[in-house]
């Protein structure tokens, strides 16, 4: 059940609900495995398993790019699973999927980096993986709200969490009122500040931006209490209400796609925040190290929600080493020669 559905409740309780269901299983899964080639080539493959309308809406900016190969399989249980794989030829190609210049894109962005370290007899690679911060609210500072360990453990799937050490019930119940604080704070001063720009920008309107400001408590508690859904409409017509003042329905009237912004970022956030994602990255040659805390022989991988990059970045890094056997066939080969050339040495001498 997506975020979506409860919108007819009031904005604070069908974001408590659509927080709630978060906990729960994605509604998509998602893998990412990205193959290491020792010539410095990648190729990645994704997979996204669940309903066919909340695959082709996935949060990655690749879904729009027609040069990735695409095979949709037969559903299994009622969920669709998409393949997407490219190659790339460098990690810098893989960036410009993966990470797009534009910054107005509301896509989950992945940016990658590969050192491969050349020591003759051998081939050191390092690669890592960073999933850049996804939160589309990020006005506000987490840190005012919750701790690094509470950040920990709201990251956690539901089952994982309450065996954690770090877990107590009661304290738990603090932590997320406390979160559900933080996120309807950033949603409302990212709807609040394109508000008060609209009415900067227009002379004709008397409302300033100090009496908007000495209302602003009660304009956010209005919406979150009373506001049913959270279109741009839905809560321009709850400021006026809050504050009864003729410029806000003229803002309604004429300036309603200023606020396309805070839309498609919504849309991102209850996309993004209800799957699962796992990463694989395959290393050449012999792995070295790690953070991953699952490994089977040069292969890694991490299991995350959306929360564990929704506050800060998250950097998967794995590092192997390759034996560069034409290395040895050549230092043999000049090996022999000196040999050879040792042994005619001597024998002309005698």
């Amino acid at each position: 059940m997506k975020t979506k559905e409860i919108k007819n409740y009031p904005w604070k309780l069908s974001l408590i609900l659509g927080i709630l269901m978060l906990m729960l299983p994605g509604c998509l899964d998602i893998w990412i495995t990205t193959q290491i080639r020792p010539d410095g080539s990648i190729e990645q493959i994704i997979v996204f398993q669940g309903d066919s309308a909340e695959i082709a809406d996935v949060p990655f900016a690749l879904m729009k790019e027609g040069d990735w190969k695409k095979e949709w399989t037969k559903p299994e249980k009622d969920k669709y699973k998409l393949i997407v794989s490219k190659e790339f030829n460098s990690v810098k190609d893989l960036n410009k999927s993966m990470n797009p210049a534009d910054t107005n894109q509301q896509v989950i962005r992945i940016n990658a980096s590969l050192q491969r370290k050349f020591r003759w007899f051998f081939t050191r690679y390092v690669y890592a993986e960073t999933i850049q911060r996804s939160n589309p609210f990020p006005g506000l500072d987490y840190h005012n709200y919750l701790t690094d360990e509470e950040i920990r453990l709201i990251a956690l799937n539901e089952e994982t969490r309450k065996t954690d050490p770090g877990y107590d019930s009661v304290k738990y119940k603090v932590t997320e009122k406390r979160f559900e604080e933080f996120l309807f704070r950033s949603m409302y001063e990212d709807f609040y500040q394109q508000l008060v720009s609209v009415l900067a920008e227009d002379k004709s309107f008397t409302l300033s931006k100090q009496v908007l400001d000495s209302k602003k408590d009660v304009i956010y508690h209005f919406l979150i209490d009373s506001v049913k859904g959270d279109s741009s409409d839905e809560l321009l017509s709850g400021v006026g209400r809050a504050i009864n003042h003729p410029d806000i329905q003229v803002v309604r009237s004429k300036y309603l796609s200023r606020f396309d912004g805070f839309k498609t970022k919504m849309k991102f956030y209850e996309s993004a925040s209800d799957d699962s994602y796992k990463f694989t990255i395959r290393m050449p040659g012999l792995l070295l190290q790690t953070n991953s805390p699952k490994i089977e022989g040069s292969e890694t991988g991490w299991e995350l929600t959306y929360y564990d990059f929704f506050f800060k970045d998250y950097t998967i890094t794995a590092e192997s080493r390759k034996v560069n056997t034409w290395a040895f066939i050549v230092a043999g080969l000049v090996l022999l020669v000196a040999l050879v050339s040792l042994i005619t040495a001597l024998l002309r001498k005698r």
